[in-house]
């Protein structure tokens, strides 16, 4: 089966990568769409403005992107000791996280966020052991910033950058103030740029009012096709599985693969946090949650005792992505 193919021809399943995304995305290329970008953040809605008219250019930057993220993640797991074994599953699995709403298909806002995020987490990961990490420290905080400035939401996640420093880390108050330096540096050319061309309203209207305040959002408005009750329901029951693994691999890690392990439970506590400053409650903007749930599914399916739930459960979630873009 799938799983058992991967886990087994490690060289050979880096072409199922490529290939998983363009059965998956068919969808997308096929009915190509421009994603709203009123009241979103300044860089992203620069992006939608510039090309807005190729509907067809939009999909592939955010094809592009999450095959790039893909391999990320993999990369991040192996060079930080997150996973026992060297596999390419942790990045299929986030590709088919990344698919299960059709939004994601058109270059959703959290596409460009989360490529800051990794290259965050690969940051903050790589202070293990270190003397001194001030570029790592203030890197990490450059990244998360920059994602802001594409997902305002995205903010939250200094909370991690703190908390790495706090978990990987002694206490190095140097590192704190770069990392701070870090954040700060790309919204002070931003607000910098909005106050010299006398926008800066705008920009609190869009970066506040619409972010933490968002009128007329409620969970009274949240409604779900059979689709998407199975994809939720699904995703429960891989959660519970995977949180046993979870649990296995965080009493018998290295101190290193621990302290990922639980970076990485805090980022996908605040990735389920970021909805409720979220400009809708929408199951798109949980899509952050993609990142930390690739590593820990994956490690299930890698060491699932009973290998048939595993591979069943596996292939629901990928026909569920097909279900949601040609069935609904």
């Amino acid at each position: 089966m799938l799983v058992g193919f991967i886990k087994h021809n490690r060289a050979v399943s880096i072409v199922l990568l490529p290939v998983t995304l363009i059965c998956l995305w068919a969808y997308g290329f096929i009915h190509p769409v421009v994603p709203l970008s009123e009241h979103a953040a300044p860089l992203y809605k620069l992006l939608i403005a510039g090309i807005a008219r190729y509907p067809f250019l939009l999909t592939l930057i955010s094809f592009l992107l999450i095959f790039c993220e893909a391999i990320l993640i993999y990369h991040i797991v192996e060079k930080n000791e997150i996973t026992e074994t060297k596999s390419y599953l942790s990045a299929i699995v986030y590709i088919v996280l990344m698919s299960l709403q059709p939004e994601m298909l058109s270059l959703h806002p959290i596409v460009i966020a989360n490529l800051f995020m990794l290259l965050a987490l690969h940051k903050l990961m790589q202070t293990y052991r270190k003397e001194t990490a001030y570029s790592e420290a203030f890197d990490s905080g450059f990244f998360i910033s920059l994602a802001a400035l594409f997902y305002i939401p995205s903010l939250i996640f200094i909370f991690i950058l703190w908390i790495g420093l706090l978990i990987i880390r002694p206490f190095i108050w140097r590192e704190w103030v770069i990392s701070f330096i870090g954040i700060l540096l790309p919204w002070v050319f931003l607000v910098f740029y909005y106050f010299w061309n006398d926008k800066l309203d705008s920009l609190q209207y869009d970066a506040i009012y619409y972010t933490l305040i968002t009128p007329r959002k409620s969970f009274n408005s949240l409604a779900f096709s059979f689709s998407e009750y199975l994809q939720i329901v699904l995703l429960f029951i891989a959660a519970f599985f995977s949180t046993g693994r979870f649990l296995t691999d965080l009493n018998k890690s290295t101190v290193q693969s621990r302290s990922n392990l639980l970076l990485l439970l805090y980022f996908f506590i605040l990735a389920f946090i970021s909805i409720f400053i979220a400009p809708s409650y929408a199951i798109s903007y949980l899509s952050f949650l993609a990142i930390p749930f690739s590593v820990f599914f994956s490690n299930f399916l890698l060491f699932a005792k009973k290998e048939w739930i595993a591979e069943i459960l596996f292939l629901l979630l990928i026909i569920s992505v097909f279900i949601n873009q040609f069935i609904q």
